[in-house]
């Protein structure tokens, strides 16, 4: 089975824009969405969904199509970008190894999977990839600790005719830098380039 993590410097950067993309780009591959817990339920962004709460046994594996097709959700935004199948990890940080080797193992059967996770990156034998974009100025903790496992920076820009930049990228990005615009179809030429260059990877073309 084959993988690709797409973390994100920070809240916003277009992490699941970005796993959307190649969801539509990678036929017949499935989507994990990983959600880290905390033990105190406490949001870092301050919403009362109930995500963030501690699942009971460490971690909860939501495989139920209605909970995952809930509107303006990330699971809901990668099935409609057309992936196979999609499941929901919800994890304590000291859980997560065990909690994302059950989790893949839900989806043993898929040809590939696309795997939106920041934490997940250094436990993810794939292609490993950060995404930043023009407006992003901070990089969060969980993003710099996995930056020397990362083998692509994928910049999102805003607008498909912005000057590439870094972004929040600083020095501690030592992984090749490509340039995308996850708002636009898989087929533009900026797309298909970052696609191809991701393809290559997984396949070792």
């Amino acid at each position: 089975m084959k993988l690709i993590c797409v973390g994100g410097v920070s809240s916003g950067c277009g992490k699941t824009s970005v796993a959307a993309l190649l969801i539509s780009a990678f036929p017949r591959w499935a989507a994990l969405k990983v959600t880290p817990c905390r033990a105190d339920g406490a949001c870092p962004h301050a919403r009362d969904c109930g995500a963030c709460e501690p699942p009971e046994g460490g971690f909860e594996i939501v495989t139920d199509r209605a909970v995952l097709a809930q509107p303006d959700t990330d699971t809901s935004r990668l099935l409609a970008a057309g992936a196979s199948r999609v499941v929901w990890l919800r994890a304590l940080p000291e859980c997560l190894p065990e909690a994302l080797q059950s989790a893949l193992a839900v989806l043993s059967d898929s040809c590939g999977v696309i795997v939106e996770s920041t934490t997940a990156i250094p436990l993810v034998q794939g292609y490993r990839i950060l995404v930043a974009n023009e407006r992003s100025r901070e990089i969060k903790d969980s993003a710099r600790a996995c930056m020397t496992h990362v083998d692509l920076v994928a910049v999102n820009l805003m607008e498909p005719d912005t000057a590439p930049r870094g972004g929040g990228l600083d020095a501690a990005a030592t992984a090749p830098v490509a340039h995308l615009c996850a708002a636009l179809p898989p087929q533009h030429p900026l797309n298909r380039e970052f696609i191809e260059l991701c393809r290559a990877a997984v396949y070792n073309v």
